[in-house]
């Protein structure tokens, strides 16, 4: 007897995985109608094809859009039916970030990527003309593996893809387990999963978007490519895919700041790039990407590099696939913050990849045919430089990759057995020191790509008269030098944590720096004779050289400021297997001011705002005029942090910053006392103390130094009929600090005696004031170091100088993108190409 479900909503689910397999078929019959076209000679058949693959194109377009609608409209009514919305969303999840739960998991991320290429397929067909049949082709057969990973079919007893609406009771984890079969199993499922708590940040709504769009669009330059290597027209291209490729490289260069800037604001490494496997694997294909539009421009003016320039497009997506593979197939395991998990699907993550490999058999097949210039480039033409900058690009893009890829040779030594061919113990390790271990290279590749864009747009093509070149160099070089030197001596630039070796790279790569804003400025001036609309190139690379620039001055005057002098925090505070240095963090005791670099910082307190999950907390900075002691300047941070997931006890926290014009001050939580700990087992010890006696403690020691009739203190309110007397002590610490305390002893209505206790937070020091003994003239003090705090917060500080500049300057290299994209778009028009239908029959 079948069983019915009470309260399940099963119609979004068909109604999407309906229109996600006709997605997949639609996409099939589209590629194979392009496909056609092109390879037919006849007309009449050949315009009936593309008709025909432009229609089922349309087709897989809106059956995208149609998934989409379904699987947004299932989240946004909490349908935790499904599997996908039960894992990713929670009732208490914001709609603001319900876009962010869409795209948490990979289903969603593939989904958002075949939207996106589903959009810019429609483009390229109203805009391609002749091109449209070969380069809708390879879009096409892109959109044929990206839905496959929606379908969650089985083909030939194997599964392909994986089902987005598949229901929470037919997940295979879940067989066999008494709900499954209950009709009413709903019932018992109150909330989701929930977001991943790094996800939920602002820039989680928008960042993903604009790096899908930036992955997507990569495939636009390689179908152009392949198209005129298909077709023959070894040329052609290039005009109609110039400006694809600068958008392309605008939105991906865009995509991946956006998650610099995330991570940023998001993730507790301190700063914006931590060379995490998944910041490389998205960056190394930009490297590539960037590296093939030089090599192209240098074609257009010179007839030189259009093998390179296929090469380069063609690497781009494949390095695009290969980043999917990793991020996605679970290699990565726990190397990378932000990798998904294994979800069954490397083995069509690997056919993905290996799909597009056959344009490189082409590439070589027809590198013969390919148009070449024989004659040697002038050393001093800008087509050479062009190239030799491509190929360092390159040379850092293979650096990054196959340290990056580090798992993979692990998995392949031991796959292939070669581990235990050469008797290896041992799998590769990666580099103990991540970080310095790219920097070393890297930090080479940036002086030498920074000075190249500085020089090169004083190239002409072909051949510079050396005199004309340098006279135009000189007093850009000049200015470039004194902006370093006056920059290294007043931002007093000694950063020497690896070695004067790259105190010297610093100094050079500050060079580059300038050298590439000054020169390509002054080439506006002289070479564009102001003329802006023509000056994107330029503008890009200003843009490059403010990103150096921001990276290098930000890195090395990097400064903690959250610095423990009283060392409360050794002794394994952290535990044996944190990562956190205890000296570069800060206990702060609620409402007890401690100082932190040159200012004043005190926890203030903290507030969980309804309806969400994390708690914000108070933190007041305070700069005072060291002589008199005045405020200065006064601002309230606001970190916040997660402080359990789903009962378990964690802190997941989100820094914030005070933004000034020329640096960050950058704060986060670390630890907090996430629970009640009732182990305090320290007790008061009595001290009989004279005036000016001392008492000792562990780490320091106080001196009584009278006694006051008339006390007041926060702690302390007096009433008509006490009688009170308060201690006043000085307290010094082993590192310098002075403290004040008060504790009090008082008898009340003749009759009551009390004591109110004083403490140093800082210090875990209790005392309170427990007897008077006139005889001796001396009184009783009861002195306790407690082991546990109960209300205090960890923090975290660093000063980020001149971080704006870094952020500008993303912002200044993508308008130069775009500019050069319109640039280029306008003068497509003023020629436009002659229309010709292309077939691969085409000869040179």
């Amino acid at each position: 007897m079948k069983t019915t479900y009470i309260g399940e909503h099963l119609l979004p689910g068909q109604f999407g995985h309906f229109f996600a397999v006709l997605a997949f078929v639609a996409s099939i019959v589209a590629t194979v109608s392009y496909w056609v076209s092109v390879r037919t000679e006849d007309e009449v058949k050949r315009t009936s094809w593309r008709l025909q693959g432009r229609w089922a194109f349309i087709v897989q377009a809106a059956s995208v859009f149609a998934v989409f609608g379904c699987l947004y409209y299932a989240l946004y009514s909490h349908y935790f039916e499904y599997k996908y919305i039960w894992r990713n969303s929670s009732r208490d999840l914001p709609v603001s970030l319900l876009l962010s739960s869409f795209w948490s998991d990979q289903e969603g991320s593939f989904m958002l990527w075949s939207i996106w290429q589903s959009i810019l397929g429609l483009v390229l067909i109203r805009t391609t003309k002749k091109w449209e049949a070969p380069v809708m082709t390879m879009v096409s057969f892109a959109q044929v593996c990206l839905s496959s990973m929606l379908i969650g079919i089985f083909i030939l007893n194997y599964k392909v893809g994986s089902n987005p609406f598949l229901l929470l009771r037919h997940a295979p984890e879940n067989q066999g387990l008494p709900w499954v079969n209950s009709p009413n199993y709903l019932s018992f499922i109150k909330d989701g999963n929930g977001l991943n708590l790094s996800l939920q940040n602002y820039w989680m709504v928008i960042h993903p978007p604009v790096l899908f769009l930036g992955f997507a669009s990569t495939i636009v330059p390689f179908a152009f490519a392949f198209a005129g290597l298909w077709t023959r027209e070894y040329k052609d291209w290039i005009k109609p895919a110039l400006p694809w490729a600068l958008f392309s490289a605008a939105v991906l260069g865009l995509g991946i700041m956006m998650g610099a800037a995330w991570a940023y604001e998001s993730l507790t490494f301190g700063g914006y790039w931590a060379w995490d496997p998944v910041e490389n694997a998205s960056l190394v294909p930009w490297l590539t990407l960037v590296a093939g539009i030089h090599t192209l421009l240098a074609f257009k003016s010179s007839g030189h590099a259009l093998k390179a320039t296929f090469f380069f497009f063609f690497i781009t997506f494949i390095l695009i696939l290969y980043s999917t593979f990793l991020t996605r197939s679970g290699v990565l395991g726990d190397t990378s913050v932000h990798s998904f998990t294994d979800l069954g699907m490397s083995g069509q993550l690997t056919f993905f990849l290996f799909a597009f490999i056959p344009a490189f058999a082409m590439l070589i097949a027809r590198r013969k045919e390919i148009p070449t210039v024989h004659k040697e480039e002038s050393t001093y033409s800008r087509e050479f430089w062009l190239f030799i900058g491509s190929l360092i690009l390159m040379i850092a893009a293979i650096q990054i990759t196959f340290t990056t890829s580090i798992p993979v040779w692990n998995k392949l030594i031991n796959g292939l057995g070669i581990k235990k061919l050469l008797n290896l113990t041992n799998d590769i390790a990666p580099p103990s020191d991540g970080v310095f271990h790219y920097n070393k290279i890297q930090i080479w590749v940036a002086i030498v790509i920074g000075i190249l864009t500085a020089i090169v747009q004083f190239l002409k093509y072909k051949d510079t008269p050396r005199g004309e070149f340098t006279r135009k160099l000189m007093i850009p070089t000049a200015l470039a030098l004194v902006a370093t030197v006056l920059a290294g001596w007043l931002g007093k630039v000694n950063y020497d944590a690896y070695g004067a070796g790259f105190l010297m790279a610093i100094y050079l790569m500050m060079f580059a720096s300038f050298y590439a804003i000054i020169a390509n400025l002054a080439y506006i001036w002289i070479g564009q004779k102001g003329k802006l609309k023509a000056a994107g190139a330029s503008i890009a690379h200003i843009g490059f050289g403010m990103v150096l620039l921001g990276i290098v001055i930000s890195s090395s005057k990097k400064e903690t400021i959250s610095i423990d002098r009283m060392k409360m925090l050794d002794g394994g505070f952290f535990g044996a297997n944190s990562k956190e240095n205890p000296r570069e963090n800060l206990m702060l005791p609620r409402n007890f001011p401690v100082q932190m670099g040159e200012y004043h910082v005190t926890y203030a307190g903290d507030s969980m705002p309804a309806g969400e999950a994390k708690t914000y907390y108070l933190v007041r900075y305070q700069r005072k005029d060291p002589a008199s002691g005045k405020p200065l300047e006064s601002f309230t941070l606001h970190p916040d942090a997660f402080l359990s997931n789903k009962g378990e006890q964690t802190l997941t926290p989100n820094p914030d910053s005070k933004h000034y014009w020329n640096k960050d001050i950058f704060t986060y939580i670390t630890a907090v006392p996430l629970k009640e700990d009732n182990s305090d087992t320290a007790t008061y010890q009595p001290h009989v103390v004279a005036q000016g006696d001392s008492i000792f403690f562990s780490n320091g020691y106080m001196i009584m130094e009278g006694l006051d009739p008339q006390p007041k203190t926060r702690n302390y309110k007096a009433e008509p009929n006490d009688l009170a007397v308060g201690a006043t002590l000085k307290v010094y610490t082993k590192n310098n600090d002075q403290y004040n305390l008060k504790p009090i002893y008082l008898i009340r209505d003749s009759s009551y005696e009390y004591n109110i206790p004083d403490t140093v937070a800082p210090l875990s020091l209790y005392v309170r004031f427990s007897k008077i003994l006139p005889k001796e003239k001396k009184v009783e003090l009861e002195v306790k170091e407690s082991t546990v705090f109960r209300d205090y917060i960890v923090m975290k500080a660093f000063i980020f100088p001149f971080i704006n500049v870094l952020w500008i300057g993303v912002i200044v290299t993508v308008i130069g993108f775009i500019m050069s994209m319109f640039q280029r778009l306008r003068q497509n028009k003023e020629k436009p190409a002659v229309k010709k239908p292309l077939t691969r029959e085409k000869t040179v």
